[in-house]
């Protein structure tokens, strides 16, 4: 396997690094790999910067470099072109920003950028097309949150390894046709923008992967030259004519009735997987009650904790701290209170105090309050100070207030979790006054 690296420090067997100026043709490889980074340093320091904010080059004033340029890039997009629809060659591409082009003026102008040598064709899918390369376009967009990531695919492990250094742009169509209408996308940001992207041209395709800046050479060649060679050896293309089908050989049936099952499996372990990812969040949301991620995580704790003590809990929209706790011996308003540093103040006890009156007058409703306090999370719950002031303590029993720490309320559920009598935990809650501690 002949391998070609323009502009991109990749070390490995086979690798021939070149400058995109003075490369052979790219045809003769069986895979190309573009950074296409370094492209702008062939026009910029050679262009003026015009007073639209525009770096122009005037053709006749310019030593023929714009002909020199424009000849070059032509030739290489031919190149590829023959690389990916005759040859069925792969070719790799850094996706980055698409930088500051350059326009070579004339009737009309003529614009070059990083991408200019990307091949010129036109892909169809259903009621969706795209014009390569000006249907495509790179949006700078940095980011670290690499999620999902197709594993299947051989590029899935680089992607993995890699994904802690980030990317610095996406692809984005300029119709807004969906890219996996053309191409398998590979990976996505946490709000669903393409960041690697498969895609079939002619007999061969193009890989766009991330930038992840800061790989090693011998790394990067390590990890990705396994997925050109995978790509590079399957023998059919991507897209099958139809009429392929019709020639099926002895022993395709027992295969894909083989495939068929695995893919049940498969799908079997997909939803156990699930189940267990459920169930460890159940876990993780109890665990919360002793460290939550801020307020609203230890709301969501409480009330996972409550239903697990038999209450119904239903959040007050208005009061994403406070939520009703209803049971068969009782309801309860309750409020979860978070103080990162110190005890929590009476001001949670007096919001507590005027949600329940609100809920009496309004509602009628037959309703005590609970509050649960939970202070200094960043403490062992052992080595805590006190959770609460002496004025919240006070004041929750002239009013006939419910207090407990978060850590009291876990140790409970713990020992319902190991077998304890959830509705005897459930009463002694009810019938409290003042102050609750869990005797177990």
């Amino acid at each position: 396997m002949r391998v070609l690296a323009l502009g991109w420090e990749v070390e490995g067997p086979g690798v021939i690094r070149a400058e995109f100026a003075s490369a052979d043709s790219l045809a003769s490889y069986d895979a190309v790999l573009v950074d296409p980074e370094p492209l702008p340093s062939l026009w910029l320091p050679h262009a003026a910067l015009e007073p639209d904010g525009v770096w122009r080059l005037h053709p006749g004033r310019d030593l023929g470099l714009s002909r020199a340029l424009g000849n070059l890039v032509a030739a290489r997009r031919a190149e590829v072109e023959d690389l990916l629809l005759r040859g069925g060659g792969v070719l790799v591409v850094r996706v980055r920003p698409p930088g500051e082009g350059v326009e070579i003026a004339g009737q009309p102008p003529h614009r070059l950028d990083r991408y200019a040598f990307l091949p010129r064709t036109s892909l169809v899918s259903g009621p969706h097309h795209l014009g390569l390369p000006q249907g495509l376009r790179f949006v700078p967009r940095r980011g670290h949150d690499l999620t999902t990531i197709e594993a299947a695919h051989p590029a899935g492990p680089y992607l993995e390894a890699f994904a802690p250094l980030g990317y610095e742009a996406v692809l984005v169509a300029t119709l807004g046709a969906p890219l996996s209408s053309f191409g398998k996308v590979l990976a996505t940001n946490r709000v669903g923008d393409a960041v690697a992207w498969d895609l079939p041209v002619g007999a061969g395709r193009i890989l766009f992967l991330p930038s992840l800046p800061g790989a090693s050479p011998s790394e990067v060649g390590e990890r990705l030259l396994p997925v050109v060679a995978a790509l590079c050896g399957e023998p059919l293309p991507v897209e099958l004519p139809d009429w392929i089908s019709g020639f099926e050989l002895p022993g395709e049936d027992e295969l894909r009735r083989a495939e068929e099952a695995l893919a049940r499996d498969r799908e079997k372990l997909r939803r156990r997987e699930q189940e267990l990812g459920e169930a460890r969040r159940g876990y993780d949301l109890l665990r919360a009650l002793l460290s939550p991620r801020g307020h609203l995580g230890l709301a969501q704790a409480t009330w996972s904790a409550l239903e697990r003590l038999g209450f119904t809990v239903s959040p007050r929209g208005d009061a994403p701290a406070t939520a009703i706790a209803s049971s068969s011996d009782g309801d309860y308003l309750v409020r979860a209170a978070l103080s990162p540093f110190g005890p929590v103040g009476p001001e949670e006890h007096r919001a507590l105090l005027l949600d329940l009156d609100r809920l009496r007058s309004e509602e009628n409703a037959d309703v005590r309050g609970l509050l649960v306090c939970l202070a200094d999370p960043r403490l062992d719950p052992r080595r805590r100070g006190p959770q609460w002031a002496e004025s919240v303590r006070r004041g929750c029993r002239d009013h006939g207030l419910v207090l407990t720490s978060a850590h009291n309320l876990f140790r409970a559920v713990r020992d319902v979790l190991g077998g304890g009598s959830a509705a005897e935990v459930r009463r002694d809650l009810l019938a409290a006054e003042g102050e609750w501690r869990w005797k177990g």
